[in-house]
């Protein structure tokens, strides 16, 4: 009966074992396919903010360019010349030591400044369709 008894012993560790191995299995799948999962929602985060943030740098871009076209003081022809740099400075690669938000939030600092040197708002630069500010900061 002994012989009897392993076997029936064996097959439990077996069945303990299977059981051990598909559960560790299915966790390791959950993971992948989780990251895989949360990469996409991110990438699609990281798409719909960059295309905002391309469509309002390249608004305040056009209106630096145009104004400068214009007969101004030097004053505000500095503060052109420094958006104007500051827009083309920013980075177009996916470098993680840029500093975005830094970048974002000077060129708006900047843009604000020259509104108020022209005397100008700039709700022309927000998106038309829901007239609301996007702020990429985390």
């Amino acid at each position: 009966m002994s012989s009897a008894s392993r076997d029936i012993n064996d097959l439990f560790d077996e069945i303990v074992l299977t059981e051990e191995k598909h559960a560790r299995l299915g966790y390791s799948e959950g993971i992948s396919d989780g990251r895989a999962q949360g990469n996409q929602e991110g990438y699609q985060l990281g798409y719909a903010q960059g295309v905002q943030l391309g469509e309002e740098l390249g608004a305040i871009y056009g209106q630096v360019v145009a104004q400068q076209q214009l007969p101004h003081t030097k004053k505000l022809l500095r503060t052109l010349q420094q958006l104007r740099e500051l827009i083309e400075q920013f980075p177009r690669n996916n470098n993680p030591e840029a500093d975005i938000i830094g970048a974002v939030e000077q060129i708006r600092t900047t843009h604000r400044r020259l509104c108020a040197l022209l005397g100008t708002k700039k709700v022309a630069l927000q998106n038309p369709i829901t007239h609301e500010h996007k702020d990429f900061s985390f």
